[in-house]
């Protein structure tokens, strides 16, 4: 099991979302800046009971002590507050994310950035979310705190070139990049919940880029069961095949894996010590938990006092929204 060092983080955190229901990550993210030495100063949930509830699981779970609260502007009023980790849906994101930037609190949040609680369907629903976003990513910078993505993926790549040893590849080499997910979700939800890993992945190793040619088509008969989606990625030395593949399942842990230029690695979950790996034919390689290396990539950009990645969070958002579209055409 990979040992947690505790790095200098004189930080209070408070949680957004505490609980595991579904795909959550609230009680794992919260474990882990504890281990990193945070102080969890407390958890916001959609009810006082919740909020309660989650609180007990931490300090019996982790011995993690915390105040409980149902409300996002009653915890800042209450409370002193450094980081706020959002983990809740998707669809409540934006209402936990302006407060905690006003309040000039650095934000860890969950992907993607936010979602609208209203069917997404016309040319105007797109242009206001983009106009959000927009106005959120500036308030960030204009207020100087730090807005990352949990963006786990991405902090599988030293492992997986650690398998595929490739010396000084350039980025034009990179002809197609594959993605095979099992989100818990269905129909077009799964790619409000797994596109943006694919698309974390497609910004890390190629920048930024635009989306072409989008098709899609079912993996099965039955619209709930799978989505396959292809796309040409257009970036800056190139034109890159981006291919991804979702099937639904409920089993734990979901099946999950990515190739570069067709050589692929899947990933491993040790259960019950959550040992992650990633195997190729013939080998297997234990990583770290990308979980712990995206909050201490986060803790870095504080301490760097690091402005919001625009490129990624505008660019990211708004291709999640064409591919969201093209399927719902």
């Amino acid at each position: 099991m990979v040992a947690l060092t505790c790095i200098h983080m004189p930080y209070n955190v408070a949680i957004v979302g505490p609980a595991r229901s579904r795909q959550g990550t609230g009680p794992y993210v919260a474990k882990v800046f504890h281990q990193l030495g945070a102080h969890l100063s407390a958890v916001v949930s959609s009810s006082r009971q919740s909020a309660v509830k989650a609180a007990d699981h931490l300090n019996k779970d982790y011995g993690i002590d915390c105040l409980a609260f149902a409300d996002m502007e009653e915890m800042l009023g209450s409370t002193s507050v450094d980081i706020v980790a959002i983990c809740s849906p998707a669809t409540a994101h934006y209402q936990h994310l302006i407060p905690a930037v006003e309040a000039g609190c650095h934000v860890l949040c969950e992907k993607p950035l936010w979602w609208p609680r209203e069917e997404v369907k016309t040319e105007s629903d797109f242009r206001q979310i983009m106009t959000e976003t927009t106005r959120l990513v500036r308030l960030c910078n204009r207020n100087h705190t730090v807005l990352q993505l949990n963006t786990q993926w991405v902090f599988t790549l030293p492992g997986y070139h650690e398998l595929y040893p490739q010396r000084n590849q350039p980025v034009r080499a990179i002809e197609s990049i594959s993605m095979w997910l099992s989100p818990q979700s269905t129909g077009k939800d799964m790619i409000v919940d797994a596109a943006p890993h694919f698309l974390s992945m497609l910004y890390a190793l190629l920048g930024a880029g635009r989306i072409n040619d989008i098709q899609h088509s079912r993996l099965t008969g039955n619209p709930a069961q799978g989505l396959h989606i292809k796309f040409d990625y257009l970036h800056a030395t190139g034109d890159c095949k981006a291919d991804l593949s979702l099937s639904p399942t409920d089993s734990v842990p979901r099946p999950a894996a990515y190739a570069i230029n067709h050589q692929r690695v899947d990933r491993h979950v040790d259960l019950p010590n959550y040992l992650i790996s990633l195997q190729a034919p013939g080998k297997q390689l234990p990583i770290v938990d990308p979980l712990v290396c995206s909050i201490k990539n986060f803790i870095g950009s504080i301490h760097a006092r690091s402005t919001p990645d625009e490129t990624a969070l505008i660019d990211g958002m708004e291709h999640l929204l064409q591919l969201y579209q093209a399927v719902d055409s």
